[in-house]
């Protein structure tokens, strides 16, 4: 599978494997925190489990995001898995002032962590380990508590190709 990278230098090659990585469809999450200033959130496609025993989770998150430097700070995470009719949260909390974005969704706090409400699923971890990933920090952390919302079944928000998707 050669010449799948066409472009020159390595803006040229970035750009083609966003392109490429653009055809793995991934689900949508928001990590959250508590601040000093109060609930910070980021939206997140990079999120995915790593292990069940010990219960660990995944997050790769740009160095230098605010909202991870203040996950850091606190020790502690929280990931809600959006819903297919999350669209407008996904944008709220990929935009504007970290500490305005939880100031248009309902929200619960549990184990310290800000959770959205009317996420599909929410998890909460304590940081158990941080590795450099080029321009991103893999953040690990240990599942301190896990549920799905009300146990109703929902459809999950997913991105693919650049767009919003449903598997609905």
């Amino acid at each position: 599978m050669g010449g799948v990278l066409t472009g020159t230098g390595q803006a040229g090659h970035a750009r083609d494997l966003r392109q490429v990585l653009a055809e793995f469809p991934t689900g949508v999450t928001v990590l959250s925190t508590m601040a000093p200033g109060g609930p910070v959130g980021m939206t997140s496609s990079a999120v995915t489990s790593l292990s069940l025993d010990p219960m660990l989770m995944l997050a790769c998150v740009h160095r230098s995001s605010s909202t991870l430097a203040l996950i850091l700070e606190a020790g502690r995470f929280g990931i809600s898995v959006l819903g297919s009719d999350a669209e407008a949260v996904s944008e709220a909390f990929a935009q504007g002032p970290p500490l305005e974005r939880f100031r248009r969704v309902p929200y619960r706090t549990e184990r310290g962590v800000p959770l959205l409400r009317d996420a599909l699923a929410c998890l909460t971890c304590e940081v158990f380990d941080t590795h450099p990933g080029g321009d991103h920090t893999m953040l690990v952390g240990r599942v301190t508590g896990a549920a799905r919302a009300g146990g109703a079944a929902g459809t999950p928000l997913v991105r693919h190709r650049g767009s919003y998707r449903s598997l609905g």
